[in-house]
């Protein structure tokens, strides 16, 4: 057994929820900070927790482009050169034992290409999972792994279509060495698929914020969107377009504010956006290329939006998106979720503004509109240096050290 303060493992296989070149998010930041610090990466991109619908054929169709043609990867960070990303031809019904069993086969071939190319034996490999499928319980165990570690940004269970998971996702938890989750909303419904001889393995491990984005986005050509009338403010919203967001409250601040642009920046599932203003001072634009172009737009922005429609999986989350808000000194207008209400709390006035009814989200944005400064912008860029990704990433490494 290794004493105190060894190192645990040499390289990490993340099984993923998202694609590698999806909006950057949590499971990029943590695996590019790993391959940083000298750990070689396999990232397993989203292998699914339910069968496929019409709405994912865009999605399939570009997984089958990676696999038909793989690309050789986008340096959004500049820090994943140590990452190989896997795009595996996985049989999409995640709780047919056929298919996992097979799925688990062409993982596994992948896996053990990846130790022979790093030179690091698979029992010296840590399993890192954002998913709790059949697959991923098959891979965990029938593999000697360093460790599992299992990081929960929702509530699986709670994903409409994905109710079959729940016996899976207690069994993960249960191989698990660490869990780690997101909000606190993820931590208390974590506890109720666990023991409470394993609540010592539970973690809060609350997002970082890529401070480095700030950086980039100086160093980026100015950009050229088509906006109707881009001399007036800009509000934004960066994500997944889709039924997620809660249409009337767009359309209560489009209607309301119509001196305001509202532009929605992300892969969407509509022709023409559903709400009052859509082509008028309500405008869509697909994601950018680089992060670097996403953070030169946002310079240009005066506040971020998350208006979600309120349902038990979106009350426990905690958007991805605060991080590029907080970090290009945004205001947030959000939706009254649990974990917002909490950051608003604990980072005091000028950071959260939050909704509770559609029309309510007009004044919280004319508020947050009229209420910005220099203070507040100063105090949202402080937050984000004093909890960079780097430094916890650097935290999480010495955690495994002592106590994995």
């Amino acid at each position: 057994m290794m004493t105190s303060g060894e190192k645990k493992f040499d390289a990490i296989v993340c099984l993923s929820q998202i694609d590698w070149d999806f909006l950057w998010q949590r499971t990029q930041e943590i695996m590019s900070q790993f391959a940083a610090m000298g750990y070689p990466v396999l990232f397993v991109e989203n292998t699914g927790v339910r069968i496929p619908n019409i709405k994912d054929a865009p999605r399939v169709w570009q997984r089958l482009k990676k696999i038909i043609r793989p690309a050789k990867g986008t340096n959004l960070t500049e820090s994943h050169n140590n990452i190989k990303v896997l795009s595996p031809m996985a049989l999409p019904f995640p709780y047919s034992r056929l298919a996992w069993k097979l799925n688990s086969a062409l993982i596994r071939r992948e896996i053990d290409h990846f130790s022979r190319n790093t030179g690091v034996p698979v029992k010296r490999i840590l399993l890192w999972s954002y998913m709790t499928t059949p697959l991923a319980v098959h891979l965990a165990e029938s593999v000697s792994w360093a460790g599992i570690v299992v990081d929960l940004v929702s509530d699986p269970c709670k994903v409409p279509g994905a109710e079959r998971i729940v016996p899976y996702h207690r069994k993960m938890l249960q191989k698990a060495n660490v869990i780690f989750c997101a909000s606190v909303p993820v931590v208390n419904s974590t506890k109720l698929y666990i023991n409470d001889k394993s609540l010592a393995k539970l973690h809060l491990l609350e997002d970082g914020f890529s401070t480095n984005l700030y950086n980039m986005a100086q160093n980026q050509v100015d950009l050229k969107v088509p906006i109707n009338n881009p001399d007036n403010p800009i509000v934004v919203y960066i994500g997944g377009v889709n039924n997620k967001i809660w249409w009337d409250a767009v359309s209560a601040m489009a209607e309301r504010l119509p001196e305001v642009n509202f532009v929605f920046v992300g892969p969407k599932e509509y022709g023409e956006l559903p709400c009052k203003g859509a082509g008028q001072n309500v405008t869509w634009l697909p994601p950018f290329e680089k992060y670097s172009q996403l953070g030169a737009f946002l310079k240009k922005c005066s506040v971020g939006l998350i208006p979600y429609i309120s349902t038990p999986y979106v009350n426990e989350m905690r958007p991805a998106k605060i991080n590029e808000y907080m970090v290009m000194g945004l205001p947030i207008v959000a939706t009254n979720m649990p974990e917002l209400k909490r950051l608003g709390s604990e980072y005091g006035p000028g950071i959260v503004y939050l909704s509770e009814s559609a029309g309510d989200f007009a004044i919280a944005l004319r508020k947050a509109l009229n209420e910005d400064c220099k203070e507040y912008w100063e105090r949202r860029r402080k937050i984000t240096r004093s909890k960079s990704w780097e430094d916890v990433c650097r935290k999480l490494e010495e955690h495994f050290r002592v106590n994995f």
